[in-house]
């Protein structure tokens, strides 16, 4: 059962940048990278609680229309952008790492880390923020290239 604004697209943004780490943590384990696994697990530690705080953000904006909260729901998906830049780039090294079918795992988390980051940044435009998270748009289109 959601919540009502739990089911907006910053929290479902949020849980899916969680997915693609796990899906690089996964990988790096398996190819025996405890060090790459760590770096995921901290990126979806990071990632977990912006989509609460994004749709609470977003319930207060609806309230209030205040500036304050208007600049919650800029600075929230900006920081998922940049966690999924990261996470896009971190599951790109993973997959290169990673011998045949094991990459597959870390090649779909730089995917949809990338489809996050773009989400994020349309949030961002949408809610007044302009292309603030344009360079991390591009960092992880870079790194889903790759894969």
């Amino acid at each position: 059962m959601t919540t009502e604004g739990s089911l907006a697209a910053g929290p479902a943004i949020a849980r899916t940048i969680v997915l693609a780490a796990e899906l690089a943590a996964v990988t790096a384990r398996v190819a025996g990278r405890a060090d790459l696994a760590r770096r995921a697990r901290e990126l979806a530690a990071r990632a977990a609680p912006l989509g609460p705080q994004d749709a609470a953000a977003y319930q207060e904006f609806l309230r209030t229309r205040s500036e304050e909260a208007r600049r919650q729901t800029i600075e929230l998906p900006l920081r998922m952008a940049e966690l999924a830049a990261a996470t896009a780039e971190l599951a790109a090294e993973t997959a290169a790492i990673a011998q045949g079918a094991v990459g597959g795992d870390a090649k779909v988390g730089a995917l949809l880390a990338e489809t996050c980051a773009r989400g994020a940044a349309l949030l961002v435009r949408v809610n007044g923020g302009g292309d603030a998270a344009a360079e991390a748009t591009g960092r992880a289109a870079r790194a889903a290239a790759r894969v």
